[in-house]
């Protein structure tokens, strides 16, 4: 054994005793340390940095209770033993995986760098502020080759934003100690949410999500608002026909009504607003989502939590014991979810859901996809909407004095729609199975008006433009 073996060796054997003495015991919650009402000033963190440990002081300390030491594998412990007695009277000491320990520190560095430096702070308010301003469904912040980019999608567009201060990743760093992520992971998606009250009094419940790019990572806020529903179909722009198709399907509390369209198009909003039509006392009105994007009062709210086993399938089974008369369902997306959301439309309830699918037609032929048989869609299907969002006209000419759109010449967004309703022809061709050709052919012959052309008289109309009709619902 050559001198440096021995000497390495020899230095294992004594720390080996100091832990010994020191009466080292295992941490045995493997996924986090204890949370800390002490503060750890810069010179603390240093050395916490140093000597690779970290501690949490309760405030029970101030009782005589010991403070918790937590250290690993690569605890300098000699160094240790030489600061304890003038940190705390009494402690306990704790072995525990480093990266627990890392994470600590790193924490409580930025935290300490936040604090003394504001523009991150500055940065990030100024964004939210000017999102709920502009009424923004989306902060996109990304990481480019050697810059970051901030992009908000407002009136469904997303456009660049210049920011007072210049982005670091002291941003990053700050949105994820909000959103209660782990500011050390880079490498893999993270999921946050944290609550934002704007100046204005705005109440938002931001939902973040980060992703690892190639030249970093990229985050994207969500703000969805944390205030009860307080909007109708009249006031979203649903067209009077529209109107009285759908209160028509839903006057009897039963079958199932689907909302169609890509992601964006409005389709939750839409199912909420019928959700407030169908409110009164006298209905058990339950919903899963993931995750919850409104509140509405007297209804049962409930999100997807995999972690705990709910998920749109399991939450449909155990609403069906809840005595349910109307069920929403966040999206249908696999084959399970889809057959018990079918069975409860057949066995009495109102269903209100989702699913992609360009026009409804294709929805149908997602549904068979899904796993559903044509019965079983014929005698629970009742009303078939697909809907897309386009940006409606201002009549200002684009005159930057209009309060309406700033110049901009569009004021927000209107949903133009296709209704299906599963007349007893069609319900017929769908428990046959016949071609959805066929089943085109007969709804057209029984009046029904596609997207397309309903958004023709929109433009006609001057409610919405040529150019943006032609960007969402193409001719022929």
């Amino acid at each position: 054994m050559n001198s440096s073996s021995k000497e390495t060796h020899s230095k294992s054997d004594e720390i080996w005793h100091l832990s010994q003495q020191l009466g080292i015991s295992i941490w045995k919650n493997l996924l986090s340390l204890p949370e800390s009402d002490d503060n750890h000033t810069p010179a603390l963190i240093n050395l916490e940095r140093s000597i690779q440990f970290t501690f949490v002081v309760q405030s029970a300390e101030r009782d005589g209770l010991k403070a918790q030491i937590f250290v690993s594998e690569k605890t300098n412990l000699i160094s240790l033993c030489k600061y304890l007695p003038f940190l705390f009277k009494r402690y306990q000491i704790f072995l525990c995986a480093d990266n627990l320990i890392q994470q600590r520190i790193l924490a409580f560095s930025h935290d300490e760098m936040l604090q003394e430096d504001n523009q991150a702070k500055k940065n990030l308010s100024y964004l939210l502020e000017k999102a709920a301003q502009d009424n923004a469904s989306d902060i996109h912040i990304e990481s480019l080759s050697g810059t970051k980019q901030v992009r908000m999608r407002i009136d469904g567009k997303l456009k660049k934003v210049s920011l007072p201060e210049q982005i670091d990743e002291r941003l990053f760093i700050k949105i994820k100690l909000h959103s209660r992520m782990d500011i050390a992971q880079k490498r893999a998606p993270q999921d946050g949410h944290f609550p934002f009250i704007s100046s204005y009094g705005k109440h938002f419940d931001l939902r973040v999500s980060t992703v690892p790019g190639i030249n970093g990572e990229k985050i994207v806020l969500r703000l969805l608002p944390a205030t009860s529903v307080q909007f109708s179909m009249e006031e979203m722009g649903f067209s009077s026909r529209h109107i009285a198709i759908i209160k028509k399907c839903i006057r009897v509390k039963t079958g199932m009504i689907l909302f169609t369209g890509p992601t964006g198009s409005g389709k939750t909003t839409s199912l909420y607003s019928i959700l407030k039509e169908l409110q009164s006392e006298a209905l058990n009105i339950l919903t899963i989502e993931d995750p919850v994007e409104y509140r509405l009062n007297g209804i049962t709210q409930v999100e997807v939590n995999n972690l705990a086993g709910i998920s749109f399938a399991s939450a449909l089974r155990s609403f069906l014991r809840q005595d349910p008369d109307v069920i929403l369902v966040g999206e249908i997306r696999d084959t399970e979810t889809a057959q018990i959301a079918a069975r409860a439309a057949q066995t009495g309830h109102l269903v209100l859901s989702t699913l992609h699918s360009n026009n409804v037609f294709e929805a149908i032929h997602r549904l068979k996809n899904l796993g559903v048989k044509g019965d079983d869609i014929a005698t629970s299907l009742k009303l078939l909407v697909s809907q897309r969002l386009v940006p409606r006209s201002c009549n200002c000419n684009m005159s930057p004095d209009c309060q309406l759109c700033s110049g901009k010449g569009v004021s927000g967004r209107i949903p133009i729609l296709e209704t299906l309703q599963i007349s007893p022809v069609i319900k017929k061709m769908l428990s046959y199975e016949e071609a959805l050709s066929d089943i085109e052919k007969i709804s057209f012959s029984e009046g029904f008006v596609s997207m397309r052309d309903f958004g023709t008289k929109l433009v006609a109309e001057n409610t919405i433009s040529a150019i943006e009709l032609d960007s969402i619902c193409p001719a022929g």
